[in-house]
């Protein structure tokens, strides 16, 4: 990925990939004001408590969203690339959490790759590849993942 083609965002300065979904990188404690002022109503925290230079516990960002009115949810996952069972919890928070939903991680990536696959069955890849891409993410690495994923999902449907 070529910083001359894409920038990555700030910290806590969310990027849209859908009208519902922001994600972006970790907030720095007191920061969850900042974000129902701008209009989130929930937080999807994709770091788990091993990451390095960890910010914010689950527990303590767990406690200021809840003091500032945001719904909020704990999926903790390692690496870019997700396993199933993470990509399920979190299609199941962005179907039950109120919008507009900022995902976080360290830097993002993680929650871009898993907004990614969780979308599967709503955009084709490329669509996601390039959406992810033009944030500053390259998930080109789940192509195949996502394909696969796709066709599970019209497997269960049939």
């Amino acid at each position: 990925m070529s910083q001359e083609t894409c920038s990555l965002p700030k910290p806590t300065e969310p990027v849209e990939l859908s009208t519902s979904v922001w994600v972006g990188p970790a907030p720095n404690p007191g920061s969850l004001r900042q974000l129902t002022e701008a209009g989130f109503r929930s937080i999807i925290n994709n770091q788990p408590e091993t990451d390095e230079d960890l910010l914010m516990t689950p527990d303590e960002v767990a406690t200021e969203a809840a003091s500032v009115g945001l719904s909020y949810v704990h999926i903790p996952v390692e690496g870019r690339n997700p396993l199933e069972k993470d990509v399920r919890r979190f299609h199941d928070a962005l179907t039950s959490l109120p919008p507009p939903i900022f995902a976080f991680c360290k830097t993002g990536g993680r929650s871009a790759s898993l907004w990614a696959m969780a979308s599967v069955a709503d955009l084709d890849t490329e669509t996601l590849i390039s959406r992810c891409h033009h944030i500053g993410f390259d998930i080109s690495g789940i192509r195949q993942k996502m394909d696969m994923r796709r066709e599970m999902l019209k497997d269960d449907d049939e």
